[in-house]
């Protein structure tokens, strides 16, 4: 033992046993740089001195008891405390315990037991205060780091998990220390299969690994996320101490990924559709017509007529694939405007619920209006529907849900999800559903893609657990009014058109508060389409539109050239030019100060009230 690096001081107020003591602890090789009778003297002892641990009787006279004391040190010095007592009530013991002693030494005091006690008391201190520097140091390290990072220890469990890792498991660190990295980390594979635990793996291997390809994690709210990352083996004095697991969340980044590769392939296909057609069509129309020609010119009787007219049945056939391709290599003619999803919807289930048994509706709780066109969004959702009641498996039931998109970056777009089971599509069929083929699939799936392409919306589909998935989201126009259709309303209505969701907040909040009814739009498009849709006459537009927004100057040819009485304010960053040198940023009560000097204090008063 390394006993007499040791300092102990002692705070017994029975003279005789602290001599006792010191005696004692001399003996065995320890320092004792101090004795104390009461808790100021202790404290001041151990201010001085800094022991490695403190002998501490729990009943002192004065003040302070040895349990107060024993706190004081604990907070202060961070140093073990072991108490001397004769006392084993409860409560006693109960007050003792909250103070993290390191440890009880009965009086009279056994010389076997005393320097036992010491010593497993001072390397348990050590010990957590090592795994408090780690923690500490893994907390600065990785605390702000985008990834999700955990740690673990050599047999897997975790002992550190950052914020990230917290958001994408929906398990906070209290919870999951000393939980098995396997049991947090629920990897799957897109057929909802578990991945093998990559803890283990890191550590046989002694060296980074990746994680699997194409792996998903179920975090809160049972949202699924793509996953990648790695596992690392954590090393310190060439042994190995753990492994570190950092992953990201790539969902979005996927998500885009297969929007990008589906659009170049529909492109691609495009192209050569209208390739196709535009070389065949010609040929083929002479074919059919020579052939109409000489079937004309033919006596009945002739043994040839039948020959011709199969070749002019055959022509015509083939004119008719070719004017398919055409139509689908050629964009459709589409009218965007503001639509409510829900009554789409709730047409449909009625069309549907006889061929759909069990078909389960469940409606945009929030009813945000998008931007589409409303008579192809009901007939491309009615496609997908007939392609599930095709596909779909007998009794099985299918759904249809809008909700906002889960998606990072689409959080202000509305998604529409229609789910059903089938046995009979694998991934690898989902993956080319939207792909015109040779069947005469132009007018289903690879039309509704277009479709939605062209109202500015996306569309992906998936298996995933034995289910299919269609995803369609769809832009909403911001409305802060509750619902539509906007109801008409005695309060001056302002509309407020900006790209940051946190300045259209602070400034709807304040203009409610002094009377006003608030319209929201994060984009021009969406302010127009806002302002020609809303029942109530808009009186007042605050804009602060994006540079590049293409619809800027729309603001001033429609709004107020289209609809006089609107009084328009566009920005720069909420700046005023007060001379050619100068501008001054407007806060709120500027733009509230403006708005009511715009309307007349009588008008706003009267909406106030």
């Amino acid at each position: 033992m390394e006993s007499c690096e040791r300092k102990i001081v002692i705070v017994e107020d029975e003279g005789i046993i602290a001599a006792d003591l010191q005696g004692r602890l001399e003996r065995a090789g320890y320092q004792v740089p101090g004795v104390a009778a009461s808790g100021g003297e202790a404290l001041q002892i151990i201010r001085t001195q800094a022991p490695d641990l403190v002998l501490m009787d729990i009943r002192l006279a004065g003040e302070l008891d040895g349990i107060q004391v024993a706190e004081k040190v604990r907070s202060e010095f961070n140093i073990p405390v072991v108490f001397l007592t004769a006392y084993e009530d409860r409560e006693t013991l109960q007050r003792a315990s909250q103070t993290q002693a390191f440890g009880y030494i009965k009086k009279p005091i056994a010389s076997a037991s005393l320097q036992g006690s010491i010593e497993m008391a001072i390397s348990k201190h050590r010990q957590e205060r090592y795994l408090r520097e780690q923690r500490n140091w893994l907390t600065a390290s990785f605390s702000s780091m985008p990834d999700a990072v955990l740690v673990t220890d050599t047999s897997g469990r975790i002992c550190y998990l950052n914020r990230m890792a917290e958001e994408l498991t929906g398990c906070l660190v209290d919870n999951a220390l000393g939980r098995s990295s396997g049991e947090l980390l629920a990897f799957t594979y897109q057929d909802g299969s578990r991945v093998q635990d990559p803890v283990p793996v890191a550590m046989l291997e002694g060296k980074p690994v990746s994680l699997p390809n194409d792996i998903w994690l179920r975090g809160p709210g049972e949202v699924r996320r793509a996953i990648e990352g790695t596992a690392a083996p954590r090393v310190q004095d060439g042994h190995v101490q753990g492994v570190v697991v950092v992953f990201q969340d790539v969902t979005l980044r996927r998500f885009e990924l297969e929007q990008s590769c589906q659009e170049k392939k529909h492109e691609a296909l495009s192209r050569l559709a209208d390739g196709i057609s535009g070389q065949l069509q010609l040929e083929l129309s002479t074919v059919a017509e020579e052939s109409t020609r000489i079937i004309k010119s033919l006596p009945a009787a002739c043994t040839w007529l039948p020959s011709v007219q199969t070749i002019e049945s055959a022509a015509r056939e083939a004119f008719a694939v070719t004017s398919q391709l055409r139509a689908f290599a050629h964009e459709r003619e589409i009218e965007p405007g503001l639509v409510q999803v829900n009554e789409i919807l709730k047409r449909l289930e009625a069309v549907w619920k006889g061929a759909l048994p069990g078909l389960v509706l469940d409606l945009d709780a929030d009813q945000r209006p998008v931007q589409a066109d409303s008579r192809e969004l009901t007939r491309a959702i009615d496609l997908i529907f007939q392609h599930a009641h095709h596909w779909m498996d007998a009794g099985c039931g299918a759904a249809i849900a809008a909700s906002s998109a889960e998606l990072e970056g689409l959080e202000n777009w509305l998604r529409i999800r229609i789910t059903y089971t089938s046995t009979g599509e694998d991934a690898t069929a989902i993956e080319r559903v939207f792909d015109p083929s040779w069947d005469g699939n132009w007018e289903g799936l690879p039309f509704v893609y277009g479709l939605i392409k062209r109202m500015g919306g996306l569309i992906s589909a998936r298996t995933e657990e034995g289910k299919v998935i269609f995803d369609i989201y769809l832009p909403s126009v911001k409305v802060a009014a509750a619902g539509l259709p906007l109801e008409h309303s005695d309060k001056p209505a302002i509309l407020l058109v900006d790209a940051n969701a946190e300045a259209r907040r602070v400034l709807h909040t304040h203009f409610e508060q002094h009377g006003y009814n608030v319209l929201e739009a994060c984009d021009c498009n969406d302010a127009l389409l806002l302002a020609q849709s809303s029942e109530q006459p808009i009186r007042l537009v605050l804009a602060n539109p994006d540079k590049e927004d293409q619809r800027r100057a729309d603001l001033v040819g429609t709004l107020v050239n289209d609809k006089p009485g609107i009084h328009l304010r566009i920005f720069e960053g909420y700046q005023e030019q007060q001379h050619a040198l100068e501008s001054r940023n407007l806060t709120k009560w500027d733009l509230l100060e403006w708005a009511n000097g715009v309307l007349g204090a009588a008008a706003w008063a009267l909406a106030a009230n």
